[in-house]
């Protein structure tokens, strides 16, 4: 799998995006209209999360073992995907992150929801399928729990870290960003989407673990399905969002603040990954020009922290974990998958706009 990580990552990532694509025409055709509004919505999120999106790449990493002659092991796969532990401390500040991210979201989406209505776009009513303490219960893990877990393991364990190494660490970010806005396949969800994908994609590089990106998906739906219900509940904080959007002044205050919590949060996580692994940052960087001593050592060794504390917050979270190759040249079969998926996915997402969401 080490030498063709490349190419059984878009093989992975394809798969699984083509038959994501195949559950969301079968929902179009009415396969599902026989079920109940909350079998509906159990099927809608089990199938496209646990089988597609986890079950049918952890399948695949498992089988790319054996076919290249690799003992078949679950711990080979946690180390390709990056799940790795997490400090308490990056836990609590994920979670703070997670809030922030939320809060910066939903301007996102209001602001290209508003765009997407001057051109005549229709968004579906989002009412509840389930409904009381219990509806909220599952509404928390068929929303939140299930894709924090499988869209970031296939997203930022699979897709990212099969990107890193052949098309280096920004276009690896981008590509995995823009196509986990793709994988919605409708346009109202897309943008900001988008956006959050890479936020996401940056927290799990500041804490050089899955379990990151996990943290902060997590929190963001948990805190949409939380105030989708808090009325309905009259739970604390129902209208705290009317007040936070209710004028100029809280709307700027509140994106001043949010936006400054997230880059110093991602610049702590990443500061504090650097430091742990700062020997192997170094002699990975000395094996990069070709040269090894023990004077070269420190002297790096010393001048790699100042030199990341004076770029922008997104440049160093990406610094910190660069790998110090250079991106490789794409084979055409490589070239051709990985346009496969973006295409059709963003036919599907155009054709959302022109005929609505599915």
């Amino acid at each position: 799998m080490k030498n063709n990580r490349y190419l059984v990552t878009l093989i992975i990532y394809t798969t699984a995006i083509f038959l994501l694509m195949g559950v969301q025409v079968l929902a179009s055709l009415g396969c599902f209209n026989a079920l109940s509004d909350q079998m509906v919505e159990v099927v809608g999120s089990v199938l496209p999360q646990i089988v597609v999106m986890f079950g049918v790449p952890l399948i695949m990493l498992l089988s790319a073992q054996k076919i290249n002659h690799e003992p078949v092991s679950l711990k080979q796969v946690n180390q390709f995907v990056g799940w790795h532990r997490m400090s308490f401390k990056n836990v609590i500040l994920c979670l703070v992150l997670g809030v922030c991210l939320y809060l910066f979201n939903i301007f996102v989406a209001s602001f290209f929801g508003s765009f997407l209505k001057s051109f005549g776009y229709q968004f579906n009513s989002n009412d509840n399928a389930f409904t009381g303490y219990s509806g909220l219960a599952i509404s928390i893990i068929l929303n939140a729990v299930l894709p924090g877990i499988c869209e970031e393991f296939l997203h930022r364990g699979v897709l990212l870290n099969g990107m890193i190494k052949q098309l280096g660490v920004r276009n690896a970010v981008l590509w995995t960003s823009f196509l986990f806005g793709l994988m919605h396949m409708n346009v109202g969800q897309f943008f900001y989407a988008s956006i959050l994908g890479w936020f996401l994609t940056m927290g799990a590089l500041a804490s050089g673990s899955l379990w990151g990106s996990i943290i902060l998906h997590f929190t963001n739906n948990a805190l949409a399905t939380y105030f989708s219900h808090a009325e309905e509940l009259n739970l604390p904080g129902a209208r705290l969002m009317n007040a936070v959007l209710g004028n100029w002044v809280s709307i700027i205050l509140t994106l001043l603040v949010v936006v400054i919590l997230i880059g110093e949060i991602l610049r702590i996580m990443a500061r504090d990954k650097f430091n742990r692994n700062l020997d192997s940052y170094t002699v990975r960087y000395l094996a990069s020009q070709n040269q090894f001593n023990v004077e070269d050592f420190d002297k790096i060794r010393a001048v790699l922290p100042r030199a990341i504390r004076t770029m922008p917050t997104w440049k160093a979270t990406m610094s910190y974990v660069e790998t110090f190759d250079q991106p490789q040249r794409t084979k055409p079969i490589e070239r051709a998958l990985l346009t496969a998926v973006w295409v059709a996915g963003a036919a599907l997402t155009v054709l959302s706009f022109i005929w609505g969401r599915w």
